[in-house]
């Protein structure tokens, strides 16, 4: 489909993604395909699904994510860093990564398929490799780095990838408890390399206060510590 065959509504859409994630995306028709699964394009002919994207993606993730960790991790042994590199490209971390930007609010389904974390995991893949045949090499592994140098954060820490904040939400959602509130306490240290102290709250009650080196790993490391204090007193 070229980007003249695109409704007004699904142009500004994209173009409204490709905003936030930082693109100057000029091939729209490219981006359209990465977010349409095989049902919906089955359901609309002359579209095409994210398939072959994906293929592509996939490949060019592997890649950018092989060199930064060997820029950020220039002492790890070659086992380390091909641990470290299944965590981050594993359909776990996409799919949490595609939640975080909303990725499933652009996803074109067919009628009877429900979204799920794979297809979130699928698209976000295709969607990095029609930027790379949009726009090349730079503006993607700028992306890339930006989406998981965090999660790299995380995954370096203990070797695996746990989503602290959702575990400690449908801990207490489940028990009635409501949503747990972050606070932000403190920021100290300069621009460059500051250190963010935050504190989680359920139902009033300060739990847990966490620290890190954005306000995003802070979290985690707070939502990590109220998980096991609640999970202490069941005890």
């Amino acid at each position: 489909m070229s980007e003249a065959a695109l409704t007004p509504r699904r142009m500004k859409d994209l173009d409204e993604l490709c905003s936030r994630l930082g693109l100057n995306c000029g091939r729209m028709s490219l981006v359209n395909e990465a977010l349409t699964h095989s049902s919906h394009a089955v359901e609309n002919t002359g579209l095409k699904d994210y398939e072959k994207l994906e293929f592509f993606g996939d490949a060019v993730l592997k890649f950018v994510v092989s060199e930064y960790l060997l820029d950020r991790f220039p002492t790890y042994m070659e086992g380390q860093l091909t641990e470290i590199r299944a965590v981050l490209v594993s359909d776990k971390v996409l799919a949490e990564i595609a939640r975080e930007i909303n990725l499933d609010k652009y996803i074109l389904l067919g009628r009877q398929v429900q979204m799920r974390p794979s297809i979130m995991a699928d698209c976000l893949e295709a969607l990095i490799g029609a930027a790379y045949q949009d726009l090349g090499l730079f503006p993607v592994q700028n992306l890339i780095v930006r989406l998981f140098g965090s999660h790299a954060t995380e995954v370096d820490r203990d070797g695996t990838y746990e989503n602290h904040k959702a575990i400690l939400q449908e801990y207490t959602q489940g028990r009635a408890q409501g949503l747990p509130i972050y606070t932000v306490l403190n920021s100290e240290g300069p621009a460059h390399q500051p250190t963010f102290t935050i504190a989680v709250s359920i139902a009033g009650d300060a739990i847990a206060t966490g620290t890190g080196p954005s306000k995003k790993q802070a979290e985690q490391e707070a939502a990590r510590l109220a998980f096991e204090k609640l999970k202490e007193k069941e005890l």
